[in-house]
This record gives C-alpha cells, structure tokens and sequence, in this order.
C-alpha cells in the first residue's frame, strides 16, 4: 500500500514526502507505510529511460529505506540525467 505517512508516523514523514515531490518533480515519489523491514521510499522516473540513458547509470525506479538515501540518490540521478542530456 503506497500512501502518505499518518499522523501516528509523526509529521516529519509527511513533510519529508512532501519535500522529496517538490524537489523532484521529474519522479513520482512514495512512502510505503506498511512495509516496516523493507524499502519504505521509492521513486520511479516519470520518463521512459532510453538506452543511452541506461548507459550512462540512469534508473527507472530508486527504493531507499530512509527519505535521506533517496534525496541524496534522486541529486545524483538528476546529475546524470543533465549530463546524458548535454551529450544528445
């Protein structure tokens, strides 16, 4: 079940997401609430990954256990889908 944090998870999780949305608009960005030992934010690119793209370390989906791992994950994906760009 992909949601938004509740209020019993603290506030914190909700702003993070909300966050994480903001500042990466290009990846649609979820935190799964029920799933406790497992990857609890996940991120899939909203655009299809060429081959090239791929190539170059780009990746269709990012799953992190922490909302920390995935901004610092999604900075780099970001970087190397502006240098897979600038090379077209």
């Amino acid at each position: 079940m992909t949601a938004t944090p509740s209020e019993g998870e603290g506030p914190l999780l909700g702003r993070q997401l909300d966050v994480l949305r903001t500042t990466y608009p290009a990846w649609e960005i979820d935190f799964r609430a029920d799933a406790p030992a497992t990857t609890r934010w996940t991120a899939v690119l909203r655009r299809p990954v060429t081959a090239r793209l791929s190539a170059g370390g780009v990746r269709a989906r990012i799953g992190c256990q922490d909302a920390f791992t995935l901004a610092s994950a999604l900075s780099h994906q970001c970087c190397l889908l502006h240098n897979g760009r600038a090379g077209a």
